[in-house]
């Protein structure tokens, strides 16, 4: 199985001249990729990167682009309308449901986009990366652009792009942004597991993770949250200490995968999370605490964990995970009353995050693809 991993790369060893050319670029890129928006746009019938023919990205004749910086442009022109029009993907399973029980669509139609001109994405016809000469590791050569514009841009590795690097090979395409160039590596990680333990997860503030075998994993979460809110927003310490949290969360989810023989991870889908919960909450000192809990930072990591040691990945709806009793099902928001769980009706008590992650494991064997996951 092939994974994509990208690193980023800062474009500050650049001069300001190469900037300024730069620059240049970015702005008649925007302003060729909202042309072919405008023009996908009204041609639906054209869904795939093959249909774009020399005759459709020649229509921008007037830009002084090459043929090939206006054919990358109407690629990303494509993929931006394509991503807008394909509304039914963007909703959530609630608003499906509620669409299905009404016999109508509720949630709108689809809005063109704007490119902002804040990246480029380049083939390799346009951009390539070459091995770097002095003081740079590499260098980002631009050519193929137009007003015979050949552009070298100086770059160096860090920490994670050595590891990529070592791991995979470069994708054909680079991404500029303004302040960055990203990277794309194609790594070859092998089949999926066939044994290993199967569990769930349920994400939290006083634990980062508990699993369904009872493990309460990344208990100093709700400290480094603590010292994010003693921190003035935007200043250097306060920086600091985000970056703590997420170098913290990245080590907790690694020692997972390292200290056991993992097969299947199920976790709950937390989208919307942050709205619903300030919706609930009755303290703004809750709501500031929930604010700098990067819950979608740690789902994203646990997901490429997943994927770099061959585990498979699941997410389920969270809907009252944390309220169902898992011995006789008895659902009731009573029955959870903050880290403890005791079920009204038959009596079961245990750790809420815990009885939250049996619930989110369970959920996902027993729905409509967990059966062949059963041990």
């Amino acid at each position: 199985m092939k994974i994509t991993r990208s690193s980023k790369t800062s474009l500050k060893s650049a001069t300001a001249e190469k900037l300024k050319i730069l620059n240049e670029i970015f702005h008649e890129y925007a302003r060729v990729v909202n042309f072919f928006i405008a023009y996908f746009w009204e041609h639906p019938e054209i869904k795939s990167e093959n249909q774009i023919k020399a005759e459709i990205y020649s229509l921008a004749d007037d830009s002084w682009f090459t043929a090939r910086m206006r054919q990358c442009a109407a690629r990303e022109a494509l993929s931006m309308v394509t991503g807008a029009k394909n509304i039914e993907k963007r909703k959530n399973s609630i608003e499906l449901e509620l669409e299905e029980l009404l016999g109508e669509e509720i949630f709108g139609e689809p809005v063109k986009p704007v490119h902002k001109g804040k990246k480029m994405t380049l083939s390799s016809q346009v951009v390539r990366v070459e091995k770097g000469r002095n003081s740079f590791d590499l260098w980002l050569v631009l050519s193929s652009v137009g007003k015979e514009m050949k552009l070298y841009i100086p770059l160096k590795k860090h920490r994670q792009f050595i590891r990529w690097e070592k791991l995979g090979k470069t994708a054909s395409s680079v991404v500029i942004h303004r302040e960055y160039v990203q990277i794309s590596f194609e790594i070859e990680t092998g089949e999926k597991k066939e044994e290993g333990k199967i569990i769930g997860i349920d994400a939290g503030i006083n634990h980062l993770m508990t699993t369904s075998e009872r493990e309460f994993i990344g208990n100093d979460i709700k400290h480094l949250i603590s010292k994010i809110k003693r921190k003035r927003q935007g200043s250097e310490a306060y920086k600091r200490a985000k970056k703590e949290l997420s170098y913290y969360i990245h080590k907790t989810v690694k020692d997972l995968f390292a200290d056991n023989n993992l097969r299947l991870v199920v976790t709950e889908k937390l989208k919307n999370l942050k709205l619903n919960t300030k919706e609930k909450s009755k303290t703004k000192e809750f709501r500031k605490t929930l604010s700098n809990w990067n819950y979608r930072e740690l789902l994203r990591i646990i997901q490429m964990r997943c994927e770099e040691n061959r585990v498979f990945f699941r997410s389920v709806s969270p809907f009252k995970t944390s309220q169902r009793c898992p011995r006789c099902t008895h659902t009731q928001r009573e029955n959870r009353r903050g880290e403890e769980f005791e079920c009204l009706k038959c009596g079961y008590a245990e750790q809420a995050d815990y009885v939250g992650s049996l619930n989110i494991l369970h959920r996902f064997l027993t729905g409509r693809y967990g059966a062949g996951f059963k041990t």
